[in-house]
This record gives C-alpha cells, sequence and structure tokens, in this order.
C-alpha cells in the first residue's frame, strides 16, 4: 500500500545536486590528494621515478577530476596540476638518465 502523501526530500538550497556531506567529503579528499600528488611529484624527481610519477599523476588527475566534477575547492586544483607536471618532469628525466647511462656505456 502506497502512501498517497509522500513526496521527494527538496534539493539542497545552494543549486548543487549534491548534499552538503557530500560537498564536504570531497573537499578534504581533494585537499589531501592536490598536497599527496604534489609530494608523489617531487618525490619522482628524485628518487624511483616510475612507481611515484605514477602515484603523482593519477592522484592529480583524481584530483582534478573531482574538482571538476564536485566544485569545491578550486584553489586546490593548481596544486594538482604542479603535482602532474612535477610527475611528467620526474619520467622525462628518468628516461634521460636511462638514454645516457646504457648510450654511454656502449661507448666504451
Amino acid at each position: 500500500m502506497e502512501n498517497p502523501e509522500w513526496s521527494p526530500p527538496p534539493p539542497p538550497d545552494d543549486g548543487s545536486i549534491f548534499s552538503s556531506g557530500t560537498l564536504e567529503y570531497y573537499a578534504a579528499e581533494i585537499r589531501k590528494g592536490a598536497t599527496k600528488s604534489l609530494i608523489f611529484g617531487l618525490l619522482s624527481i628524485f628518487c624511483c621515478p616510475p612507481i611515484f610519477a605514477y602515484f603523482g599523476y593519477t592522484t592529480a588527475q583524481e584530483v582534478i577530476t573531482n574538482i571538476e566534477i564536485y566544485q569545491v575547492e578550486e584553489n586546490k586544483k593548481g596544486l594538482a596540476q604542479a603535482g602532474k607536471v612535477l610527475s611528467i618532469v620526474g619520467i622525462v628525466l628518468w628516461v634521460i638518465g636511462l638514454i645516457i647511462r646504457f648510450g654511454f656505456s656502449q661507448v666504451r
């Protein structure tokens, strides 16, 4: 038996399709993820580039996607992009180092 008086709850007041709890959760995740992507990007330059660059790049991409979807913490987008760029730089430097190392070892 259905209740004819039931109606769905009203949408949030701020015009967002997400509840305030959801927005707060993703805002916290974005803040943590942006910082992690920057740290992983920096680590990819100095040690173990393939692993840290992968983590830095994927974390930054996830943060940027969440910022675009939930439209919170948009000021952290630059931090995530910096982590993404540093991850790419780490891989490029690693590949250049491999080319130099194996290129010069063949010359001798």
